[in-house]
Parts: C-alpha cells; structure tokens; sequence
C-alpha cells in the first residue's frame, strides 16, 4: 500500500503554496467559520482521538484542537508536516503530527474518529484503505470522508497515473463502496460556496460512517 516517493516529492513541492487556497489554509475568517461548525457537527463530544488521514497543512487539525480533541495527524510529505506541526505549535498545541502513508498509518493507536479531506483519489487502492481505516476505528466510532468528484479529472495528477479514483469519487460510488464494510453512513452534500471561498460546480459531500 505504501505510496511511491515520487507522490511525497509532488506535495512536498506543493506544500509552500498549499495555504494559499481559501479551503486550505482558512484565512479567510469566514470559511475558517464554516469548516469549524461542519466539523463540530460531525465530531462526537469532545475529548476524542481523531486521526487527520493526509492532514496537509494541518488547517483541520488545527480546528479539531481548538474544539478539544486529542489530534493525531498523517501526512506523506515531510514538508506538509512540517507546515502542520509549525501551524499547531503557533497556536499553543502539542499535536502528534507524524510523516507517513495516511492510507496505512504508522500507528498501532485506535481512534473515535478518522477524518481525510480530499485524500482517497490520491490512493492506490481505496477500498483497502477504507477497511484499514475502519480496523483503526473503535466500535461505535465514525469515519468523516470529506470528498468529491471535480469537473477537471486530468488536473495536476500526472504523478499518479492510473489510479483509480483519479479526479475524485463520486458520493454513490464511494457509499457503494462503503456499504458492505460498515453499518450505516450518511451523505451531507457541502454546496455552501463559504466553505470554498468561491462558488462551486462540481460534487462536494461528506460521507459520515458510522463503525
């Protein structure tokens, strides 16, 4: 499952901008707003483990501290961690925030929650992580999948040729995906063009599972 090196280096050269988009780096203090009440209503009461799968920059990660969850975060690209552990740090939190495969995690912690952003078409082999992440998840705990299917399937993957979910996953063929593997799940369509600092006009839902 482990991720070839020329992925890391691809978000490795990524990593400096990545902040710069309104969804990334939530400077904008109104879609910064608007990430923190989704995830507030996703998240169980807090103190919670959540593991941040492929935590980026760390901007969700960030957010899930400042609600009182205990974060661990999961990122490919040293340079991406790096960016996250400065960011929680900045604002007052010891993070774990380690360099690792986010589809196959480099921890043997059990957690409430697994959340990714945007991460499963990135993966070789998705399902298998999606059953690695629930093998991660304590019963009665949630995956938080944060995903789309974008207009420009061929945009800035030409690191990753072949994969299977290349330019996104659509909500029906990740909930197909899902179904036989957990208990229930539910489709929370993220339209809201706040959350992405512009207006949108591809497919962007959260998918919340139930374990």
């Amino acid at each position: 499952m482990a991720a070839p090196p020329s992925i890391a280096e691809y978000w490795d050269a990524a990593a400096a901008g990545f902040d710069q988009e309104a969804d990334h780096g939530l400077r904008d203090p109104q879609v910064r707003a608007a990430w923190a009440e989704r995830l507030s209503s996703w998240m169980p009461a807090a103190p919670v483990d959540v593991l941040d799968a492929g935590c980026g920059t760390g901007s969700l990660s960030l957010l899930l501290a400042e609600q009182g969850h205990r974060v661990v975060g999961v990122d490919l690209s040293p340079n991406m961690a790096g960016h996250a552990r400065r960011k929680l740090a900045a604002a007052g939190f010891d993070a774990r925030i380690l360099v690792g495969d986010a589809g196959d995690p480099p921890l043997e912690q059990d957690f409430d929650v697994v959340l990714s952003r945007h991460l499963l078409w990135t993966l070789p082999d998705p399902p298998a992580t999606l059953r690695h992440w629930i093998s991660m998840t304590r019963p009665g705990g949630r995956l938080v999948l944060v995903e789309g299917r974008w207009n420009t399937p061929g945009d800035g993957t030409a690191y990753a040729d072949g994969l299977p979910w290349t330019g996104g996953v659509s909500a029906d063929t990740l909930s197909a995906t899902l179904r036989p593997l957990a208990s229930e799940s539910c489709v929370e369509p993220l339209t809201d063009p706040t959350l992405w600092g512009r207006t949108i006009d591809d497919e962007r839902y959260a998918v919340i599972v139930t374990v």
